[in-house]
């Protein structure tokens, strides 16, 4: 079955934008490579540019708190079992997801005979934190978003 010459061009410009698409996303992954230094003094959402080369290339089980701390910084909410660190609003093809809840790597401490080993890390939503966090966000989930942790009851 041959093509009719009208066919033809509708094919090959369903092609070249389909390529232009495909390439277009490629360019807009600002996603970076994980830096101690811009993690520690991060700005609005830039951990979250971060987050997956160091999920990727960082094996935290067995690590620790002391590793932890130097490569991270110091936590947004630290208790004996867990460290939180705030890692943002999730990014979509076109930047900042809205109306998404965000992020924060938990790392957890809860090996009965080493308590300073970490024995669990992921990334979270508010939802699933530890039970024991006191850790929230008060305002909506932006880029300029203020972290501050709840008071304890």
């Amino acid at each position: 079955m041959e093509l009719k010459a009208k066919d033809k061009i509708i094919v090959a410009i369903l092609v070249i934008l389909a390529v232009v698409v495909f390439i277009g996303g490629r360019i807009h992954d600002t996603r970076t490579g994980f830096e101690t230094e811009k993690w520690v003094n991060y700005e609005a959402n830039s951990r979250q540019l971060m987050l997956q080369d160091l999920v990727d290339r960082t094996r935290f089980v067995g690590m620790t708190r002391a590793e932890v701390k130097e490569k991270l910084g110091e936590a947004e909410e630290e208790q004996d079992a867990f460290l939180i660190y705030y890692a943002g609003i999730p990014q979509g093809m076109f930047g900042t997801k809205p109306d998404t809840d965000p992020e924060y790597l938990v790392i957890e401490f809860t090996d009965e005979e080493d308590k300073d080993k970490v024995t669990a890390s992921g990334v979270m939503t508010a939802d699933v934190l530890p039970k024991d966090s006191t850790f929230r966000i008060k305002g909506d989930a932006t880029d300029s978003t203020v972290l501050t942790p709840t008071e304890k009851e």
